[in-house]
């Protein structure tokens, strides 16, 4: 991947917001206000290969929105994790991590024994996070 302007203003982002996961037009609209304007096929073209380089993670969120989120590495990665269905922020829940990561490659083993390959899992709780769910508290504190 060459180091384009318009590559490094995206790393740099997510590495600003490493909590986001990002719709295309929250990403071009984010590198617009870092005063990087790129394209949307450029944004696209880019965020595919952030994903393909293992920089990003692609998802579908309940809307259907593609959204890209920072990949994580070990076990952050395989940590299941909460997203905020209004802003979108995700938070890694690693304090349940073990327990579940027990479950889960129980369910990939069983999975394995019935044939099936190339296999992932992805644990994701949808809801309000306490910002979006009690604004008011926020600002007071």
């Amino acid at each position: 991947m060459r180091a384009t302007r318009a590559t490094r203003a995206l790393a740099a982002l997510y590495q600003a917001r490493p909590d986001a996961a990002l719709s295309e037009p929250e990403v071009e609209a984010a590198l617009a206000s870092l005063g990087t304007r790129v394209n949307k096929v450029t944004v696209y073209r880019m965020l595919d290969r952030f994903v393909v380089a293992g920089l990003l993670h692609k998802q579908v969120d309940a809307a259907r929105v593609s959204r890209y989120a920072r990949a994580l590495e070990g076990d952050e990665a395989a940590a299941p994790r909460f997203e905020c269905d209004d802003c979108h922020r995700q938070f890694r829940l690693s304090q349940c991590s073990a327990k579940v990561q027990k479950a889960l490659q129980q369910v990939l083993q069983a999975l394995a024994t019935a044939g099936h390959e190339s296999l992932a899992v992805d644990v994701a709780v949808h809801g309000r996070c306490a910002d979006c769910a009690h604004p008011a508290e926020g600002a007071a504190a």
